[in-house]
C-alpha cells in the first residue's frame, strides 16, 4: 500500500515540476508531445493583464520565494540551476525545469523530474512539456494548459499508464489549488504591491522592483 500510494505521489507531482542531470540535456521535447504518457488539459482564467501574466511566467523563482515566504502549500523549495530552476517537493518528487519558448500569448516550458523516496526506486522518472496559451477578454485573462508527460523507461511509462486515470484527478486538484494561491499572489502584486514588498528584502526585493517596478500593471477603467 505504501508503494502504490508513493507511485502516485510521483506521477502527480512530477506534472508540476520539472532533476538535475545528464537526461535534462538530453531531452527531446518533440518525442514527448508527440509519444506522451499521460496527457492533461485544461481550461482557466485569471484576473490579471497579459503583461502582467507573461512578467509571472517569466519569473518564477521570484513567485516561488514569494510562495514560500506565504507558507502555501505545498512547501516547494525553489533554487535557481543554470538557465532553469531546481524544484524540491515535500512528498519527494526533485526537477528541473526551463523555459524553451514565449510568445506575447503563449509560453511553453520543459521539465525533467524524479522521486527521491525510500519507498520507491530511483528509475520512476519522467520527462515533461508545459505549453501556456491564453488572450485577454474584456478585462480578464482567458488560457489553457496542456501538459504531456512521457516516462523515460518502459517501467515508468507502465506504471503512469496504470495509475493514468487516478493521476490525471490528482494533477487536476493540484493544479486548481495551485492557481488558486498564485491568484492570491497576484492579486497582491497588482492591488497592493507594497503588501508584496514589505515581505521581500535584499536580493528579492530588487528584483521585485524590477519585474514589478511601481506595482503590477493596473487595468485602465473604460
Amino acid at each position: 500500500m505504501m508503494v502504490n500510494k508513493s507511485l502516485l505521489l510521483i506521477m502527480v507531482a512530477l506534472v508540476f515540476l520539472g532533476t538535475s542531470s545528464v537526461q535534462a540535456y538530453d531531452f527531446i521535447i518533440d518525442d514527448v508531445i508527440n509519444n506522451p504518457t499521460v496527457t492533461y488539459q485544461k481550461n482557466f482564467d485569471v484576473d490579471v493583464t497579459l503583461e502582467t501574466w507573461n512578467k509571472i511566467l517569466d519569473n518564477l523563482y521570484l513567485m516561488g520565494q514569494i510562495w514560500e515566504i506565504n507558507k502555501f502549500q505545498p512547501a516547494y523549495k525553489v533554487t535557481r540551476i543554470d538557465s532553469g530552476l531546481h524544484i524540491d517537493d515535500p512528498t519527494g518528487i526533485v526537477g528541473d525545469i526551463w523555459q524553451v519558448g514565449q510568445s506575447e500569448h503563449a509560453r511553453t516550458f520543459r521539465c525533467v523530474g524524479k522521486f527521491d523516496h525510500w519507498a520507491v526506486t530511483s528509475f520512476f522518472t519522467a520527462n515533461g512539456v508545459f505549453f501556456f496559451e491564453y488572450k485577454m477578454d474584456q478585462n480578464m485573462l482567458l488560457g489553457e494548459v496542456k501538459i504531456s508527460l512521457r516516462g523515460n523507461n518502459g517501467v515508468s511509462r507502465l506504471v503512469m499508464k496504470i495509475f493514468s486515470g487516478i493521476l490525471i484527478n490528482h494533477v487536476d486538484n493540484r493544479f486548481k489549488n495551485n492557481l488558486e494561491d498564485m491568484k492570491k499572489i497576484i492579486k497582491d502584486i497588482v492591488n497592493d504591491p507594497d503588501k508584496v514588498r514589505k515581505i521581500l528584502t535584499g536580493r528579492l526585493l530588487d528584483d521585485f522592483n524590477k519585474v514589478f517596478p511601481g506595482g503590477g500593471i493596473k487595468r485602465t477603467e473604460d
